[in-house]
């Protein structure tokens, strides 16, 4: 697929993530405030307010950004050569099996608990954004990080920040 053909490639993902963050946004009002120890202008909508502008905005620009490109392939009279779905799908690999990697994460997360399927989804990560030639080398040093990443944040949340986490079906916390 060449440069200029894929305009759809941000048009598309931009139209989505657009219809997400305006779904995420009109959720927000439903979250509960709480108040705390006092009085701020800080509260527990600032932030999902701020991630859902922020994707909108982002979402917005690749629409214009997919939009711009398909006026300079209309402009120069070249026709689309018509990837398939199926070569766009192979390109964006990473990016979708990274999507699905998260979705498994945040769904196991309660039952299995944090350590394990932050483990699991530091290591899956490690090995998707590496070169597949390269896994053989990588699998140790992944497994390291991912193991020491799931007990360090684990211990960072639970201890010092006192964030109750899933510990799951074995029961494991440290």
């Amino acid at each position: 697929m060449k440069n200029r053909d894929n305009y759809k490639m941000d048009i598309i993902p931009g139209v989505i993530l657009a219809l997400f963050s305006l779904f995420y946004m009109c959720q927000i009002p439903g979250i509960k405030i709480f108040k705390g120890l006092g009085s701020t202008p800080l509260n527990n909508h600032f932030v999902p307010w701020l991630w859902s502008g922020g994707l909108l905005f982002l979402s917005v620009w690749l629409i214009v950004r997919g939009i711009l490109k398909y006026r300079r392939v209309k402009a120069d009279g070249v026709e689309n050569q018509g990837a398939s779905l199926l070569s766009a799908l192979a390109d964006k690999r990473e990016v979708i099996l990274s999507f699905i990697a998260l979705t498994l994460y945040v769904a196991f997360m309660n039952s299995v608990g944090f350590v394990i399927t932050t483990t699991v989804y530091v290591f899956v990560q490690i090995l998707l954004l590496t070169p597949t030639e390269r896994w053989s080398r990588n699998i140790v040093p992944a497994a390291i990080t991912a193991l020491i990443a799931g007990c360090l944040l684990f211990y960072i949340f639970r201890s010092t920040l006192n964030v109750l986490l899933p510990v799951g079906l074995f029961g494991f916390g440290l």
